[in-house]
């Protein structure tokens, strides 16, 4: 089996002021388990059911979607051979960790003075005591990026927005809402993301073209990358200092099942 790769650029807005994209240096997810469908019931962005699957790899895997190995690193993961000749399969299904390891900067416009400034992930950036699927960590004004992980939350009107690096200045009772961008084709069909504290979540994914199984063992090729794989928004603290929150953004993309 081969696998080729192009990732581009998650999941949540939480709605405070402008939001703001960068690019992404670092992107590690973790892969639960993969599979592929032949049906799907979509019964909005964030709910569906399957049937007919079969799956390609179910143990944990960690990649780097912003290297350029990671073609080669993914394709150790997947096994098509388990898919069932003369099925027709349409659906690509991954089961995924809600933390991810990310790093880079994101260009922002200060609410304080309109003036421009970046927003950086940070190592130190903390949570305190609120619970992990309720939270958005703070980001760090200036400096340098490091490695900072970063969570996929609810959708709720009870989260809690970070404004410094310990999260002993916050905003709770912010409203957080999943919406995939309106392409498909770029984007997914649907993501779900439990209400709790569960740490993982699924997407779906409608594959390029219908892949009836021949005598053939198929191809999968998946296109990534991480260009404006970052969101931040421009916040102020309880002492009216610029602060900003920063995290992961929808990942673009597509998948296909070809024969060799």
């Amino acid at each position: 089996m081969r696998i080729s790769f192009l990732f581009i650029s998650l999941f949540f807005t939480f709605n405070a002021n402008a939001q703001f994209f960068g690019n992404a240096d670092r992107y590690d997810v973790t892969i639960k388990q993969i599979d592929v469908c032949e049906n799907a019931t979509i019964t909005n962005e964030n709910n569906f059911t399957t049937s007919g699957c079969v799956t390609l790899g179910s143990s944990d895997f960690t990649v780097d979607i912003a290297s350029k190995a990671v073609g080669a690193t993914f394709g150790k993961y997947t096994d098509t051979t388990g898919m069932i000749q003369g099925r027709t399969y349409r659906y690509f299904v991954p089961t995924l960790s809600r933390s991810f390891t990310i790093t880079g900067s994101v260009n922002f416009t200060k609410l304080s003075d309109s003036s421009s400034a970046v927003c950086n992930t940070d190592e130190d950036a903390s949570i305190a005591l609120n619970s992990r699927h309720l939270t958005i960590s703070a980001g760090k004004v200036g400096g340098t990026a490091t490695p900072m992980t970063a969570y996929v939350p609810s959708a709720t009107s009870l989260g809690v927005q970070c404004r410094n690096q310990d999260c002993s200045d916050s905003s709770a009772g912010q409203t957080f809402t999943i919406n995939i961008p309106n392409t498909p084709s770029l984007y997914g069909n649907a993501l779900e993301v439990p209400a709790d504290s569960t740490g993982t979540m699924q997407m779906i994914y409608t594959l390029s073209s219908p892949f009836t199984v021949g005598e053939t063992v198929p191809v999968i090729t998946m296109k990534f990358g991480t260009k404006n794989a970052l969101e931040s928004f421009a916040l102020l603290d309880d002492e009216a200092n610029d602060t900003c929150s920063i995290n992961a953004y929808y990942p673009k993309f597509s998948v296909s099942i070809v024969n060799p």
